[in-house]
This record gives structure tokens, C-alpha cells and sequence, in this order.
């Protein structure tokens, strides 16, 4: 009889182990899951222009110096201008390609004006599409959903068949469901300053309706390239972040952003290319 007791024990000791061994388990779990919604670092890269000057050059130094953070990075965002000359320049493309698939985190990526050319408008899309992805992406890490747009029809007025960028994005807003939501495009809303004089963003019309749709969504931030400049605006209630390039064209100092969320909130650091 004893010895039944002795293994009853013995029995109820190693469920209660087993027990608390798998709530300890499920809470690290759930700790892991908290602090991922809640605190987590990506980066946003944008203008590497492969295939003209030393762009390659500096695409792989600043590929490396982002794999060599301290700290996790979920993703890096590539807002567009990937190479120069189009997505036709085959060399080019699978330069780029060969660069940045040296990324160890995640690349979400979008084309910018120089990788589907508007007066070569069909066959530079589709080599986009076969080589990079679709004009509109949609990835959740975290809580955040990131929305990546070919936004240059709506920045330079014309239109692409079967493809309607603000409809895309508002049903996208949609599928995000009420999540903070992070929209990143190659060309800014806004208006363009250089040459000591003002230039004209979006067409009015456009623009007026491209804000009404962000701020209709839980949209945490825009972020977008082209003007190689380190600029911030706000669309409505909504940030628009512009990154400076990869590229050192214009006697630009190559650049990439780190960006953390935290809390619900956005903020970055410019990062500097190491020569």
C-alpha cells in the first residue's frame, strides 16, 4: 500500500512540474508576442540607383552595415529607384538583386521612377513584376501591417491598366482591419524644393484625396523616397517621413534610416554610410 502512495506522489509531483513547466513556457511565449507588438526596429533604405557611378558600391557597404546592427530588425523598406536606367538594364537588375538578397532581414520593396519608366510604361512593369513582386504589397510583422504602393500614376497623372493605386490602398486599409499600419511609396505628396525655388507635388485633386484615405485608417506613418533629402511633413494627422538616398548623386552623404515602434509610436535615427 505504501508503495502505491510513494508512486501516487511521485505521479502528482511530475504532473505539477509538467504543469508549471508549460505556464512558464506559454508566458515567455506571450511575453515575446507583447514585447514584438509592442516594441520592435526596422529599417527604411530608399534611391540606391544601381547601375550608374559606384551606386553598387555603396548598396553593398550600407547592406552590410545594416546586417551588422545591434539590434533585431524585422524588416527593411526599399521605397523605390532600385537601379537607374529601368528595369530593362539587365545587368543592373540582377546587380541590385545580387546586392540586396544580402539582406538577412525581410525586404519589402516598391519601384520608384526609375525602375518603371512611365514613356516605357508596360514592358518595364511587367520586368518589374517578373524580377521584384506586385505593385502593392501587404506584410504584417507585429502588430503593424506595412503597405508598400507603386504610387507613381497618382504622382505623375496617368494611368496604368487594371491597376487603380488609391483603390488598392484603401482595400488593403481595409484587410489591415483597424491595425497601425505603416504605407510606404517612392514619389512625396508634397511639394519638392531645390534649386531655391518651389516645386509642384501631386496635383491638387489627387493629393486631397490620397490624404482623405489615409486618414480614414489607422495609417501610423507614410514613408517615401525621390527627393534624396531628409524631409518630414504631415499629410492631415498622418507623417509623412522622407529618407534621404543610398546613393551619393548630388553630393548626398549615403544614408539609411532605423526606425523604432514603440508604445504605438514611431521614431528614427539617420544612419550615415561608414567609409
Amino acid at each position: 500500500m505504501l508503495r502505491y502512495q510513494n508512486l501516487n506522489r511521485r505521479y502528482l509531483w511530475l504532473l505539477f512540474v509538467t504543469a508549471y513547466i508549460f505556464c512558464v513556457s506559454l508566458y515567455a511565449q506571450e511575453e515575446v508576442s507583447d514585447s514584438l507588438n509592442n516594441h520592435f526596429y526596422f529599417v527604411h533604405m530608399t534611391d540606391t540607383h544601381v547601375g550608374t557611378e559606384n551606386n553598387l558600391k555603396l548598396t553593398q557597404k550600407i547592406v552590410e552595415q545594416i546586417n551588422n546592427l545591434p539590434m533585431h530588425i524585422q524588416c527593411i523598406v526599399h521605397t523605390g529607384d532600385i537601379v537607374n536606367y529601368g528595369m530593362e538594364d539587365t545587368i543592373a537588375v540582377i546587380n541590385a538583386i545580387s546586392a540586396l538578397e544580402q539582406l538577412e532581414a525581410p525586404l519589402l520593396l516598391i519601384p520608384g521612377n526609375h525602375d518603371i519608366y512611365r514613356n516605357n510604361l508596360d514592358s518595364t512593369k511587367d520586368a518589374y513584376i517578373e524580377r521584384f513582386g506586385p505593385l502593392i504589397t501587404e506584410n504584417k510583422f507585429g502588430e503593424i501591417v506595412f503597405i508598400g504602393l507603386y504610387s507613381n500614376p497618382l504622382a505623375r497623372s496617368f494611368s496604368v491598366e487594371d491597376f487603380d493605386p488609391l483603390q488598392e490602398l484603401e482595400e488593403a486599409l481595409k484587410r489591415a482591419e483597424g491595425r497601425p499600419t505603416v504605407v510606404f511609396h517612392h514619389i512625396p505628396s508634397v511639394e519638392d524644393f531645390y534649386l531655391n525655388k518651389m516645386h509642384n507635388g501631386w496635383e491638387t485633386d489627387i493629393r486631397s484625396s490620397w490624404e482623405e484615405v489615409l486618414n480614414a485608417y489607422n495609417v501610423v506613418a507614410v514613408l517615401a523616397g525621390h527627393f534624396h533629402r531628409d524631409e518630414h511633413y504631415w499629410l492631415g494627422e498622418v507623417p509623412l517621413y522622407i529618407s534621404a538616398s543610398v546613393t551619393d548623386h548630388w553630393g548626398r552623404q549615403p544614408s539609411f534610416r532605423i526606425f523604432e515602434y514603440k508604445n504605438g509610436r514611431l521614431s528614427y535615427r539617420t544612419q550615415y554610410l561608414e567609409r
